[in-house]
Formats: structure tokens, C-alpha cells, sequence
């Protein structure tokens, strides 16, 4: 309580600039004596301005994401009692900071008790829908989908748009789409994450076998062009989709249509590019296959489509009965392949150095972005990995390894935060020990007396000197002595409660104990931390090499291929020598 009150004082002498001298120096001495934690009674008046107050603070540093402090302060909130902490709004936002402090065991059971207090529909559909978010995240596929069910009755509608989006997420067998239709309906179209729940949708109806529906939604999303570069991204694979799906269909020239309209840059434009040449060779369109696989063929060594652009290039030029240039193109690709496999050599060597993977995880945004990150000093060049990584990057595998690691290794930085701290503990502990109520205190609060009946006393004379003032000036200090009075209340309340402190707060007997004991069980936990990162590093290392693999074998295969073409028109050339020696002869 001493504390909330503290801090509401500070806030309230911070509100007023323009007390006499006299009125802030009383407010200065008093909010030192504040400082001393003492035992105190609760207020008796104001029960719901307090309540608001105290719950001020939480949301104060909620919104400032400072999710540590704002879970102390709820905590205090709620031991006092106050009735918003306790409500089920409240229990609501203690679990959702929770997740955000990375404590999402913790925030499973707050939320999923705060369902048995007594609230309102919309409250009760917005606790479900955190829980199945949280599921979700934590790849419980069916919490996710049961505490999806709970929902009932109308959705809030700010929460109408996150609902059905998680909807297409964890009901991705199609069972949702029976309220598509009526959902799609409700949205504005002018939402950002518009298009995202148009493709949701269509991965479902691909899943439940809705070909039809599934074409039509990808088709719209594919008209968002939108202003940033994640929209671009989001309609080239949506044209991407619908080109697959034509040529599975047989519909070769629609999906050269649809292909024909990807940007030739961007993350989805390998994949454009080499689906493009094949449609066109489909369509014994050789010349227009041509341009799209040299453009592929200029891109690194490291991508999937680029390797298998290589040989394509050079056997195309080949069918077209280009010799000289199909023989160069296997020269240069055979070139390309070796340095491939000695870049997937170094990138081995990389990713079994000791400390890879916590860089690697710390740098990941700036490592996708290819920016130059360097200033943290990593132990090796990613660059010469990461290439390699990126159709592994979109994987859920990988993705879920390395959230798990970053959230490893997130609490082992905690952890050895608070071990270091163990000591400054112990030395507050003993010093609260050693504190006592002070004749200044007293003085204190003698001195405040004096000056709050100095203040009443002028208080008089300064209301009458206000009626010589003009209008405007007269409002002004309307204002400024009904401020001074008001804080002069507060702070009489808690002068009173001070005054009836006989002792400083002691700790129970126990406390320094639970304090030693949570030392050692901040150890504890550090080693098991630090066993489990032993133990999942590997598993990274192991998905990372087993991607390298692919990459290996692939580019083997593809040299294999590129020298045997060598060869071929090497001893095509040859004989063709050979015959027209014969001939001159």
C-alpha cells in the first residue's frame, strides 16, 4: 500500500507547478519519510478512486512493455485486494503479461482459472481465444482447436478479425468454412491482414478438396499489390499457388498466365522464374524459357532453382542445336558446382563451431535481412551459411527449434542476471534489518502540520486577493488553490496513517530463509537450462547439416550431369571433326 501511495504522490506533486514555497518544501520533506517502508492500515474513504490508482500503476507499465514491474505491481494490487486486479478483466491481463514475460505455463493456468469468476460473454470469448492463440503457439494443435470451440455467441468485434484468422490457422482441415462466407462478409477489406486470412481460407479449401474456392481466393489475394514489399510477396506466391495448381490440371498456358505476372525479383521470384521456363517448354516455347533461366543462372550457387537452371540451360540450348553454347554452359556449371559443394564444406565447418548457434539466433532478423550486422563480432562469416538455409528457414522444424533455443537461451540470460544479484540481496535484507523510525520522521511530520495550518490560515486572505484580479487571472488561481487543497487532503490522510507507525517493517523471521532457498533454486534452474540447450543445439546442428545434405547430393547429381553433357558433345564434336575429315579426304 505504502508503496502504490508513494508512487500516486510523486504523481500528484508532479501535476502542480505552481505551489508556494512553502506548500512544495512541506511536500518534499514528506515525500522523503515515504521512503521508509512502516506498517500501515488500509483507507477507509475513496475506495474506488484507490482502487483506480493502484491499478493505474499496472497499466502504466503494460503499456510501457515493461512486463516485469507491471506484474510486481498487479501482484501488490491484488494482495491489497483491489477490485479491478481481482476481476476477471484483470486476471485477463496478468496472464496475457505473462506470455509477454515468457512465462506461458504460468499464463495457462491464470487464464484457465479466471474462467471460473463470474464475467461477461465477450470476456469469456476473448480468455478462450488467448488460450487457443496460446496453444497454437506452443504447437498444441488440439488445446488449440478445443479452445477455439469455447467460443460462443458474437465476437467483439476488435476481436473479430484475429478470431476468424486463427480459425484458418488451427482448423486447417476445413471444418471452419461454414461460417467463411458470413466471416469474410463482417471484415473490412481495408484490413492489412485481409489478404492473409483470403489465403488461410484457400489453404483450407485445398485441404477439404474445394478446388473451385480455393482458386478464388488465391485470385484475389493475387490483385493485392499493395505498398510494401510483404503484400508484393504475399500476391507472387498466391499467382505462384495458382500457376501450380493449373499445371496440375493441365492447364499449361493459364499457368504460364499466372507466372508471366510474378515479379522477377523478390522471395518468390526463384521459384517463378524456373516454373516459368517449364511451362514454356511445355508450350515449345524455347526462346521465351531462355531469358527466364539466365536470369536464374546469375544468382547464387546456393538456391535449389539455380542448380537445376544450370543443367536445364545448357540442355535446352542443346535440343535447340546450339552446341557451342550448350558446351559453355556446362563448363561454367560444372565450374559453379565445384565451388557449390566447397561452399557447403565451409558452411559444415560453420555451424559446428561452439557458439553458432546462440549468433546465429541473436543476429537471425539482420541475417535474413542480409544487412550488414557485423558489429557483433561473430565467430564466423554467415554468409557463407545462411544461403544455403533459406528454403529451411520457412520450415516448420526449423522455426520451432529455434524459438525454442532463443527462448532457452533468453532465460539463461535472466537467470545469470538474477544469480549476479543474489548478493545485493542479501545486503538490502540487512540493512532493512538494521532500519528504524526516526525523530525526523517525527520532525517531519510536526513541521508538515505547522505549514498545512499556515497554508489554511492564508488561504482565506488569498481568495480575497484573487477577487482584485482580472477575469483570467482569477481562473487561474481558482485552480491552483483548489489543486494545493486537494493534495494537502491526500497527503493529510497519509500523514495521519504515518503518525500512527510506532516501528519500521520488519520481514517475518522466514523471509531471508525463502530468499537463500530462491538463490539456490535460481542455480537449479540455471543448470537445467543450461542442459536442456546442450541437449536442443544438436537437434539445430543436425536439421542444419541434414538441409547441407540435400544441397551436397543435389549439386552431385547435377554435376554428374553437367560433366556426362561434357562429354557428350566433346565426342559429338569430335566425330562431326572426324566425319568432316573423311569427307575433305
Amino acid at each position: 500500500m505504502l508503496r502504490a501511495n508513494t508512487q500516486s504522490s510523486c504523481r500528484q506533486i508532479r501535476r502542480s507547478k505552481k505551489h508556494s514555497f512553502a506548500v512544495f518544501f512541506f511536500l518534499w520533506l514528506f515525500v522523503l519519510t515515504l521512503s521508509v517502508p512502516v506498517t500501515a492500515r488500509p483507507f477507509d474513504t475513496h475506495i474506488k478512486s484507490r482502487s483506480e490508482l493502484e491499478f493505474g500503476v499496472v497499466l502504466f507499465d503494460y503499456f510501457q512493455q515493461d512486463y516485469f514491474a507491471a506484474l510486481v505491481e498487479y501482484d501488490y494490487a491484488a494482495e491489497l485486494g483491489n477490485s479491478d486486479a481481482l476481476t476477471a478483466k484483470g486476471r485477463m491481463l496478468e496472464g496475457g503479461m505473462m506470455v509477454s514475460y515468457g512465462m506461458p505455463d504460468a499464463a495457462e493456468k491464470r487464464l484457465q482459472s479466471s474462467l471460473n469468476i463470474p464475467m461477461e460473454d465477450g470476456t469469456r470469448n476473448r480468455i478462450w481465444y488467448f488460450l487457443a492463440k496460446l496453444y497454437y503457439n506452443k504447437s498444441e494443435q488440439e488445446k488449440a482447436y478445443n479452445a477455439l470451440d469455447k467460443i460462443a455467441g458474437e465476437v467483439d468485434k476488435d476481436l473479430h478479425f484475429d478470431y476468424h484468422y486463427l480459425a484458418t490457422l488451427i482448423r486447417n482441415d476445413g471444418s471452419h468454412l461454414d461460417s467463411e462466407k458470413s466471416a469474410i462478409a463482417a471484415l473490412s477489406k481495408d484490413n492489412p491482414a485481409y489478404p492473409y486470412l483470403l489465403f488461410n481460407f484457400a489453404i483450407s479449401h485445398l485441404s477439404s478438396g474445394h478446388l473451385t474456392e480455393a482458386v478464388t481466393n488465391l485470385e484475389e489475394v493475387a490483385d493485392y499489390t499493395g505498398l510494401n514489399e510483404e503484400m508484393l510477396v504475399l500476391a507472387d506466391r498466391a499467382k505462384h499457388g495458382l500457376a501450380q495448381l493449373a499445371l496440375q490440371t493441365g492447364h499449361v498456358g493459364q499457368a504460364w498466365f499466372y507466372l508471366r505476372n510474378i515479379r522477377t525479383s523478390g522471395l518468390y521470384s526463384n521459384r517463378a522464374l524456373l516454373s516459368y521456363a517449364w511451362a514454356a517448354i511445355k508450350l515449345q516455347h524455347y526462346n521465351e524459357a531462355i531469358p527466364a533461366l539466365e536470369i536464374l543462372n546469375s544468382r547464387s550457387i546456393a538456391i535449389p532453382e539455380v542448380q537445376e537452371a544450370k543443367v536445364l540451360l545448357a540442355h535446352l540450348y542443346e535440343q535447340q542445336g546450339a552446341p557451342r553454347l550448350a558446351l559453355k554452359s556446362n563448363l561454367l556449371a560444372e565450374k559453379e558446382f565445384r565451388s557449390g559443394l566447397k561452399l557447403v564444406g565451409e558452411a559444415r565447418k560453420a555451424i559446428d563451431l561452439l557458439d553458432v548457434p546462440r549468433e546465429f539466433i541473436a543476429n537471425l532478423e539482420a541475417i535474413k535481412d542480409e544487412e550488414d550486422w557485423y558489429g557483433t563480432r561473430p565467430s564466423v562469416d554467415y554468409k557463407k551459411l545462411t544461403p544455403f538455409l533459406i528454403d529451411l528457414m520457412a520450415s516448420n522444424e526449423f522455426n520451432e527449434t529455434l524459438r525454442e533455443l532463443a527462448d532457452l537461451y533468453a532465460l539463461e540470460d535472466n537467470l545469470r542476471y538474477w544469480k549476479s544479484q543474489a548478493e545485493q540481496h542479501l545486503l538490502i535484507l540487512e540493512a532493512a534489518s538494521n532500519r528504524s523510525m526516526s525523530d525526523q520522521v517525527k520532525d517531519t511530520l510536526a513541521r508538515k502540520k505547522a505549514l498545512s495550518d499556515k497554508f489554511l490560515e492564508d488561504s482565506g486572505d488569498l481568495r480575497l486577493y484573487t477577487l482584485t484580479l482580472d477575469e483570467k487571472e482569477q481562473v487561474r488561481m481558482d485552480a491552483l488553490l483548489q489543486s494545493t487543497e486537494s493534495e494537502l487532503e491526500l497527503l493529510e490522510e497519509k500523514a495521519r496513517v504515518l503518525s500512527g507507525v510506532e516501528f519500521a517493517y520488519k520481514h517475518p523471521k522466514n523471509y531471508l530463509a525463502d530468499v537463500k532457498a530462491k538463490h539456490k533454486d535460481v542455480e537449479l534452474r540455471l543448470k537445467q537450462t543450461g542442459h536442456y540447450i546442450e541437449k536442443l543445439e544438436p537437434v539445430m546442428r543436425r536439421i542444419v547439416n541434414a538441409e547441407l545434405d540435400k544441397h551436397e547430393d543435389r549439386m552431385g547429381y547435377y554435376l554428374a550431369q553437367s560433366r556426362l553433357a561434357k562429354a557428350r558433345l566433346y565426342d559429338n564434336t569430335l566425330l562431326n571433326l572426324e566425319q568432316l575429315g573423311e569427307q575433305n579426304l
